[in-house]
């Protein structure tokens, strides 16, 4: 047998053993899971998982191809990240389309996206290394570059948040491992991060959200855990570590906070969405009316207002909107 031989073989068995070693933590994730979830929030202690009930109220389907991303307009309207289209598309409170904005000539794929109280759309238009700002209903986006920092390689933004201060625009930089604070004209306000895993340092940071004090929370898809940063870009906390139990991650990839402070993160591969409070402290999970755990596919961007919890699940090509029924 010839040493080339050798060597695919070699490659092979450990691809398999790679591949079983896999199987085996999801496999444990889901009986922890499985073990903790017996009762609804409303009977929890100490032995179980505590479950937040909620029931679907509708899906939206459509034309969508693996989208990424989901958020909320000032009208309640619902904004859909169908970054394969290169295409946001626009519903009603009610999940009837409106209006797309985007398309191949103005967006490449994009990833993550935001929208602001007076209805501005700003998009992380990831293969093009620069925000789109979209003004209310106008598809005639201003572009935002995204510079690369020294020595780095070409940006890539993936998800945005609206700074506080009018005219400051947050993005996560996936391949720099940064996230920064950039004004209209892309100027660079200020930036942090690098390659790690300590305070201020990520490994691939992915979707992000703000709650309502102008907190940023990213999720870190190779370092499992979300890092809490100020409009300043200081570090705050994390939350979330690696692990198989409920309260740990294993590919965090959306994040969301609603108006009481709590904080959503999806798990795509193991599909659960996990819920804490801001400082850090794990609480729960999403689960059906029957109080069971919700089993999600592939659940990435999330969105959440007034008792509304909205779910992109990327491989079945929708979003789910959810009404909590426990207070």
């Amino acid at each position: 047998m010839s040493c080339h031989t050798i060597n695919k073989l070699r490659i092979a068995k450990l691809m398999v053993w790679q591949l079983l070693f896999v199987l085996i933590l999801v496999f444990n994730f889901h009986i922890s899971f499985a073990r903790a979830t017996k009762n609804s929030v409303s009977e929890q202690n100490s032995e179980t998982l505590p479950i937040y009930r909620y029931r679907l109220l509708f899906e939206i389907k459509g034309p969508l191809k693996l989208p990424s991303d989901v958020a909320l307009g000032p009208q309640g309207w619902i904004y859909v990240l169908d970054g394969t289209n290169n295409v946001v598309r626009v519903y009603n409170p009610l999940g009837k389309p409106l209006f797309t904005l985007g398309g191949d000539k103005l967006l490449h794929w994009p990833l993550g996206l935001a929208v602001s109280d007076k209805g501005e759309v700003l998009v992380a238009d990831s293969r093009n290394h620069r925000l789109a700002l979209f003004p209310p209903g106008v598809n005639k986006p201003h572009y935002i570059p995204v510079p690369a920092p020294k020595d780095g390689v070409p940006s890539d933004p993936t998800d945005v948040v609206f700074g506080l201060m009018p005219g400051v625009y947050i993005t996560v930089d996936n391949d720099n491992h940064r996230v920064l604070a950039l004004d209209f004209d892309g100027n660079v306000i200020w930036a942090t991060g690098e390659m790690g895993r300590g305070i201020e340092q990520f490994r691939y940071p992915f979707l992000m959200d703000e709650d309502q004090d102008g907190y940023i929370y990213v999720v870190e898809v190779i370092n499992t855990r979300v890092q809490v940063l100020d409009q300043k870009g200081k570090f705050v906390r994390f939350i979330g570590e690696w692990g198989i139990d409920p309260g740990q991650f294993y590919r965090p990839k959306g994040v969301a906070v609603d108006e009481e402070g709590k904080v959503f993160v999806s798990d795509s591969y193991v599909g659960v969405i996990q819920i804490f409070k801001k400082d850090g402290k794990f609480l729960g999970a999403v689960g059906g009316p029957d109080g069971k755990l919700w089993r999600f596919h592939t659940p990435v961007g999330l969105a959440t207002r007034d008792g509304f919890l909205f779910v992109v699940e990327m491989i079945k090509n929708r979003v789910l909107v959810l009404q909590a029924l426990d207070k």
